[in-house]
């Protein structure tokens, strides 16, 4: 019975599974993975033709100690001069016993933003928010705001959000793949950010979305990695007519997967290396008897 328990865990982070439903009611998971794996979004988005609003990928990696998060929005957009937008990233264990923030309790995110998981979902649990970062000047100017992008870390307690960490700048948007349209930026968020949440350890498998957002509270959500769908029923994408909302509630009920991947540690490594050593002087040993 071990064994095929420990089978079914490590099948749920190879490869990716598409369109896979959850035990409970309204609950969808859209795609699965482990390290390295790349979700990728619909490339489109409302409430505007901006470019930083579709999400178009997202690649999660991880090693011992972090998640390497790249998020990639539609590679026409420019993340240093296309405007003010923040990136959220809702987390849950998807038990729908969790207990985690939904409209039910409050906004449902720490950002105070319209959206919220389902409750079929548990609600969130943890939380990572993006936003534009960088120094002022001619690289920080107003054709310019930003010049990396940094991130900050929340956990639900229970009854409210405490925050766990901020990094006010990440990776420089100079560093990332693609210079000339640099529409990709990649974050390194640590595991222990979250160990009094819900705790993300190797093995641990967890739901969640990466959406994009205004940057003032009550604004909904205007793209997002999971959902196939756009997120307000009769609105063209890019539009911001009418019926479009700024503050439409959006209950997220598709989310994605993913399985942190168990990572030796170097100090492991050092030791397996030792310990493959001397089984092969044994073997040589043995060999000359």
């Amino acid at each position: 019975m071990k064994i095929g328990k420990k089978i079914r865990a490590y099948s749920v982070g190879l490869g990716a599974l598409s369109l896979a439903v959850g035990a409970a009611s309204g609950q969808t998971i859209n795609q699965s993975g482990g390290s390295g794996t790349t979700y990728t979004g619909i490339d489109e988005a409302q409430g505007s033709g901006n470019d930083l609003r579709p999400i178009n990928f997202a690649n999660i990696a991880n090693n011992a100690t972090d998640l390497i998060i790249t998020l990639a929005v539609n590679p026409a957009g420019n993340l240093e001069t296309g405007g003010s937008f923040n990136y959220i990233i809702g987390i849950t264990s998807g038990n729908p016993t969790s207990g985690g923030d939904s409209t039910d309790t409050t906004a449902g995110n720490p950002y105070s933003r319209d959206i919220a998981f389902s409750s079929s979902f548990g609600g969130m649990q943890d939380f990572i928010g993006i936003f534009g970062a960088g120094a002022s000047g001619a690289n920080g100017s107003a054709a310019h705001p930003y010049t990396s992008y940094g991130f900050n870390d929340y956990i639900w307690t229970g009854s409210a959000w405490t925050v766990s960490d901020t990094v006010s700048s990440g990776e420089p948007i100079s560093d990332q793949p693609s210079t000339s349209v640099p529409n990709e930026i990649t974050l390194t968020v640590p595991l222990s950010d979250f160990g009094a949440g819900y705790a993300l350890t190797p093995g641990t498998t967890f739901d969640f979305d990466i959406d994009s957002t205004g940057t003032s509270a009550n604004t909904t959500a205007y793209g997002s990695l999971a959902d196939p769908n756009l997120i307000q029923p009769g609105v063209a994408a890019g539009s911001g007519s009418p019926p479009f909302s700024n503050s439409y509630q959006f209950d997220e009920t598709e989310l994605d997967q993913y399985t942190i991947t168990p990572t030796p540690e170097p100090g492991m490594l050092a030791l397996m290396g030792l310990g493959g050593l001397g089984s092969l002087l044994a073997a040589r040993i043995r060999g000359r008897k």
